[in-house]
């Protein structure tokens, strides 16, 4: 092969070898350009997969609180609808002892259903004789419960006492909420199915 060339190029004349050569170095160039090129393109096509590794990473990193937050507030709901609420008079007296409130008088109201879903346990609270300070921490007291259950004040009514300063008579509705386990009221529970009874 090599002989063969030597040959070649001894037979050409001058001019031929200074094509030859130009050619030759052209040759080299393109290839050297070619190499190059794929190079930094496989370069450029590392540095945008390692920019998109990054910012995945990035973003997870960001998102991980919202994540957490989200999955602790999904099992808190599970655990809230697992928990039977607390008796109304049971947590009103409680409530009303714990700051030294006047004795409510509370009175018991009969049980709502909520759709099919909930049942909503419900008692009317009366107070004479309250200053706006305890009403303020008595309804904070009401609602911090809802750590345990879903529980709210549904209904406030306010009346200022005109001869005494700082005095008002409350009535208020402390409602709480409970998973019907048993379906709609009327309903029978049959291999999975709700059906409900024949009307008399």
């Amino acid at each position: 092969m090599t002989s063969l060339v030597r040959n070649l190029v001894a037979g050409m004349s001058a001019r031929e070898k200074r094509l030859a050569l130009g050619m030759v170095i052209v040759m080299g160039i393109f290839a050297i350009f070619l190499i190059v090129f794929f190079i930094n393109s496989a370069i450029g096509d590392l540095e945008e997969e390692n920019m998109i590794r990054a910012q995945t990473l990035k973003y997870i990193s960001a998102m991980k609180p919202a994540y957490l937050e989200s999955k602790r507030l999904e099992a808190s709901g599970r655990t809230l609808s697992r928990m039977k609420p607390t008796p109304l008079r049971t947590l009103v007296d409680g409530v009303a002892n714990k700051i030294d409130t006047p004795d409510p008088d509370t009175k018991e109201l009969s049980d709502q259903h909520l759709g099919n879903e909930w049942i909503v346990h419900a008692v009317e609270v009366s107070i004479r004789n309250m200053g706006l300070e305890k009403l303020t921490k008595f309804m904070e007291e009401v609602e911090a419960n809802r750590r345990k259950f879903p529980i709210a004040i549904t209904k406030l009514e306010i009346r200022n006492r005109k001869r005494t300063p700082d005095s008002f008579d409350v009535k208020m509705t402390i409602s709480t909420y409970e998973i019907n386990r048993e379906g709609a009221p009327g309903a029978k529970q049959k291999n999975g199915k709700t059906t409900r009874k024949a009307d008399r």
